[in-house]
């Protein structure tokens, strides 16, 4: 199949069809993205198909048998898994068929986000709370599923790609890297005039921290797993640049077979993957992020924690944190990014080496923040990556105090790096280079 360039559009013929998360996923961030990210595929002049997940995930028969019918008379070229991999692995039948695999039989391009942590997960879809109730035979399921030949893997974390290598589930020639992108929200934001006296703070911090999630996990009573969480958690506030999955990898390491038997932390056993990521999504960032902003020198404005809003007045007695409100991510954030001085923020640790969307979100939008040192970021920004990553709690604050004595200084990275971002890493630019220059199928 050639891609039509007749109309002047770089995607101009190419039917792909999407993935639309469940609407209240995840606070309805991911659904979104997902719409954000397929309408600039149509104004990059493809011809899109939007299949809504939640029809799977009900598992509502008339849509499966519906958008299975619609989707062969459309076509489609390639699939993209929006706005991440694990969607597609959801739009699978009552007898456990994937569509796009299986019946339709279609290149699907799996942009992945926490990869490592996230699809494991969910292609295994047991989560056991505690080693006892652990099945065996994790690796060879999720190998079978990420190595079929209609995958085509995309990771914007080669921490995360050497993780699954080394475990022997997928090598790390099979999937191609990419900068985490920067979302079209922020990048139009970029170029808006905007309010200036809206969401407006010298230093803030928006994201979430899960105090009650991290409380209830049920492995968190059993001693020794108690003991070892305790001693990655101090490693990984002591060590910021360090990644919490090699800290806790060595920590499991260190146990005699029999232990770590005992405690069904194997790569082959279900719980192992749950607890890796229960520890990191939900402990880790609970506490390095409330680590990191208690060790802040200057007061700050707390904005977010829209996935656990029970626990507000827990971070206000207990941290003594300013909790201002919940920011709508698409309406509200960039405003935030934009007319605030600095944003401090400790990427979500479910990243190895990558940054997330919000990191690129913040420079798209204008924005400047500085946040942990992250390699893949620091390898492909040079030495601007340097100016706004910190590596330590102290060298966090000494930045902080920089870039509110001299203002002209953090307008001058800020711009360098909205623009690097804008035209190299916005998912349009992604887009043409996955879908055009570097096709893969």
């Amino acid at each position: 199949m050639s891609v039509l360039r007749d109309e002047g559009l770089p995607l101009a013929g190419l039917r792909i069809a999407v993935t639309l998360p469940p609407h209240a996923w995840f606070g309805g961030v991911d659904y979104n993205f997902a719409i954000e990210m397929s309408e600039e595929l149509r104004a990059l002049g493809a011809k899109v198909f939007d299949v809504d997940v939640a029809g799977f995930t009900g598992q509502n028969e008339s849509y499966i048998a519906g958008v299975i019918e619609a989707l062969k008379s459309f076509r489609p070229d390639v699939v993209i898994s929006l706005p991440n991999a694990l969607y597609v692995l959801l739009c699978v039948t009552r007898d456990q068929q994937n569509i796009f695999r299986d019946i339709l039989c279609v290149p699907t391009l799996m942009l992945w986000d926490h990869g490592l942590l996230q699809l494991p997960r969910q292609i295994l879809n047991h989560n056991p709370g505690t080693p006892e109730d652990a099945r065996t035979g994790a690796v060879s399921r999720i190998r079978q599923v990420l190595n079929h030949p209609l995958y085509l893997h995309y990771s914007p974390d080669k921490g995360h790609i050497a993780a699954l290598d080394k475990a022997g589930i997928l090598e790390a020639g099979k999937v191609r890297f990419f900068l985490q992108p920067a979302y079209p929200n922020f990048v139009k934001y970029g170029y808006r005039t905007v309010p200036r006296n809206m969401f407006r703070s010298t230093v803030a911090f928006a994201g979430n921290v899960y105090l009650k999630a991290a409380h209830a996990l049920p492995f968190r009573n059993q001693p020794l797993l108690g003991s070892l969480e305790s001693r990655v958690m101090e490693a990984k506030k002591a060590r910021l640049t360090e990644c919490a999955w090699d800290l806790l990898v060595a920590e499991i390491q260190a146990l005699d077979s029999k232990t770590r038997k005992q405690l069904s932390l194997e790569p082959d056993s279900t719980f192992f993957w749950n607890f890796m990521h229960e520890e990191i999504e939900l402990v880790a960032n609970t506490e390095v992020r409330l680590a990191v902003l208690t060790g802040l020198k200057r007061e700050y404005d707390f904005y977010g924690n829209f996935m656990e809003p029970g626990s507000v007045a827990s971070l206000s007695k207990q941290y003594g944190i300013r909790f201002l409100k919940s920011l709508d991510y698409f309406t509200e954030l960039p405003l935030l990014f934009i007319n605030s001085s600095v944003i401090v923020d400790v990427v979500n640790l479910g990243y190895n080496t990558g940054v997330s969307p919000k990191i690129m979100g913040c420079f798209a939008a204008g924005g400047l923040v500085l946040f942990d040192y992250k390699e893949d970021f620091a390898r492909i920004m040079g030495d601007a990556a340097g100016e706004v990553m910190y590596r330590g709690i102290d060298h966090l604050n000494s930045l902080v105090d920089a870039y509110l004595a001299k203002p002209h200084r953090r307008r001058d990275i800020a711009s360098y790096l909205q623009h690097r971002v804008v035209t190299e890493f916005s998912f349009s630019a992604l887009a043409k280079r996955l879908l055009v220059d570097e096709r893969a199928w």
